[in-house]
């Protein structure tokens, strides 16, 4: 069974909790964690950031013996054999087209497509799970694209998205693309066909938005 998560973020306060439970359920092992990260290039400020995730996992009980972090400290054979054999593949939060770049130039993506573990998205790595990524000035990127992202799930993204914030960049997009407004403490869970929605999130199609949880 495949499955993934999609976040938006959350607080430093609540971290996991929303979905504690589940990450227990569909966790396989806890042998080895697999961080990638967003920009390559910055090793110490992507330690920090895995150190606290670490935290948040271990504040629902969830221990992992290892931890790996897929950058430019790792070569690329290297980096498949850690993909294919992950206990739960994370994918970080950051900038979202230069994650997408790093994935293609060491030639990651269908690893992860073929990983036989859960893979879980945050934020940039949310966004790009999908089949289409889409990028909006919105939610802080220098510039609006579209490309074909990982290819996980079906499913389009706006993470740290707000009600107010429909505005017409959205609302034009939303006539070409299904999108799903995912407001912060949110998340997106997909085991095969099956999708469950945690916290505020909200379609956004043909002009319109649509509450979905």
């Amino acid at each position: 069974m495949r499955k993934y998560y999609l976040f938006s973020d959350f607080s430093e306060e609540k971290g996991f909790s929303l979905v504690a439970n589940e990450l227990k359920k569909d966790i396989k092992d806890y042998n080895q964690i697999v961080f990638i990260a967003s920009c390559p290039t910055i090793g110490e400020i992507t330690d920090r950031y895995v150190e606290k995730y670490l935290e948040w996992f271990k504040r629902i009980g969830i221990h992992f013996k290892s931890k790996v972090v897929l950058d430019n400290r790792m070569d690329s054979i290297k980096m498949v054999n850690v993909i294919n054999n992950a206990s739960l593949i994370y994918l970080m939060g950051g900038t979202t087209s230069l994650q997408m770049k790093f994935l293609h130039e060491n030639q990651l993506i269908e690893p992860i497509r073929e990983a036989d573990c859960l893979i879980l998205g945050l934020s940039a790595g949310a966004i790009n799970m999908a089949k289409t990524s889409i990028l909006t000035k919105t939610c802080g990127h220098d510039k609006q694209e579209v490309y074909n992202g990982i290819g996980l799930v079906d499913k389009s993204v706006e993470p740290h998205f707000i009600l107010s914030d429909f505005n017409e960049e959205l609302k034009s997009l939303s006539y070409e693309y299904l999108i799903y407004g995912m407001c912060d403490e949110s998340a997106i869970i997909i085991r095969d066909t099956e999708c469950s929605y945690y916290g505020d999130i909200y379609l956004l199609r043909n002009g319109i938005v649509e509450k979905v949880s």
